[in-house]
């Protein structure tokens, strides 16, 4: 059971009032009332989207760019159902970004060979095509990278940070989503790569 009772205030403050909730009866100041259900609001508000990002267990969401790298087209839903797909999501403007290209070209160059694709995604946000493919040259980013100029794909996948790293099975169900560079052994590539 929830009651509010608002007393009046000879002060002219805003009036104290008796909030009883599940039978416990409260006396707080309406400034301390309105702040507490502000905070409440606002919670409720952004839960709902770190529940819409793609998470484990949920199938890729496929898109098409062009490779900065050399140019040519990129379409996910051509590798989703063939290969183990490992997405990386950055900035030029990243720090970790710098540091995680390293490890992402050790993966790439242990697995691409036996049917995992490597795709980056530069989320565009602050960003430009100019300093991306600047990032790509200095740091020696070995596998395709594209630029999210309209923030469409950043949005399907809900990101909230960069680098993001998703990699999903064989059939483009997300099996990683992280800020890191996992460790993938042979026992989870083979995983991966189950039909």
């Amino acid at each position: 059971m929830f009651k509010v009772c608002v007393t009046r205030s000879s002060t002219g403050r805003l009036p104290p009032f008796s909030l009883t909730l599940y039978g416990r009866t409260q006396r707080i100041g309406m400034q301390r009332y309105c702040l507490r259900t502000l905070l409440i609001f606002t919670w409720l508000l952004f839960l709902p989207c770190t529940l819409w990002a793609a998470q484990e267990g949920e199938h890729l969401i496929p898109f098409k760019g062009i490779d900065l790298n050399g140019g040519h087209a990129f379409d996910l839903q051509k590798s989703i159902g063939q290969k183990a797909i490992v997405l990386v999501f950055w900035a030029s403007w990243c720090p970790t970004c710098k540091t995680e290209v390293p490890k992402i070209n050790q993966l790439a160059e242990k697995y691409r060979s036996r049917g995992m694709d490597f795709v980056a995604v530069n989320v565009g946000f602050n960003d430009s095509v100019e300093r991306a493919r600047a990032f790509i040259k200095k740091t020696g980013m070995a596998y395709p990278s594209l630029f999210d100029s309209t923030g469409m794909i950043a949005e399907q996948y809900r990101l909230q940070g960069v680098p993001t790293i998703i990699i999903a099975d064989k059939q483009g169900m997300i099996r990683f989503k992280n800020y890191g560079t996992p460790e993938i052994t042979e026992a989870i590539f083979a995983k991966l790569m189950e039909d």
